[in-house]
């Protein structure tokens, strides 16, 4: 009952902060349109994750040991490492920030839920649908990008049914400029919301 609680608790917060940011990049006249959206279907996944307490910038260190945690388990990547907020980095202070770090692994990896510590574990994600877009190597700063992706949604009639992850497929972690990154949104159809 607790698990749920704090589940339902946790998909609020996360539904509070697409809002927000929802309403701030609709008054936003910085929020260009895209070409580059696409939507697409992903299956039920096996991921890694772990939460990572703090700044953004301090992420490296817990990326590089769930790798070596992966490793160590002999635990198959199958795709690049995402990362999205559990909690609104607009309202809280960077040192309580709580962002999920997700790494795609075999469906074999299952075997080890719950005995790889403390906030780590194997899960698996239900198929979804979602709009992506990309932010091109060279801009430091994805607000542009980020807000273009909820304009966009917006504008087609979709309801955004989870959190803002970004993809790292790619690049130096240690310089986010140079790096081409993907956001992804999970959506509903406009004709799924109406039936």
């Amino acid at each position: 009952m607790r698990k749920k609680i704090i589940v339902q608790i946790l998909a609020a917060v996360v539904m509070a902060e697409v809002i927000i940011i929802s309403a701030i990049c609709n008054r936003d006249s910085r929020a260009e349109p895209v070409s580059n959206v696409t939507v697409r279907d992903i299956g039920p996944q096996a991921v890694l994750y772990t939460i990572h307490r703090g700044h953004y910038q301090t992420i490296g260190e817990s990326v590089e040991n769930l790798y070596k945690l992966a490793d160590a388990k002999g635990i198959c990547s199958t795709g690049p490492v995402f990362t999205g907020y559990l909690n609104n980095p607009h309202i809280q202070s960077p040192d309580h920030w709580l962002i999920e770090i997700r790494i795609p692994v075999s469906a074999d990896a299952m075997k080890l839920v719950g005995t790889l510590g403390p906030m780590t574990d194997v899960k698996i994600l239900p198929a979804m649908k979602i709009a992506a877009t990309v932010k091109p190597e060279g801009q430091d700063n994805p607000e542009t990008t980020i807000c273009s992706l909820y304009s966009w949604i917006a504008k087609r009639g979709y309801r955004i049914t989870g959190g803002l992850w970004q993809s790292v497929p790619g690049g130096k972690p240690d310089n986010y400029t140079h790096m081409k990154t993907e956001f992804m949104i999970q959506i509903e159809s406009p004709a799924a919301i109406q039936g």
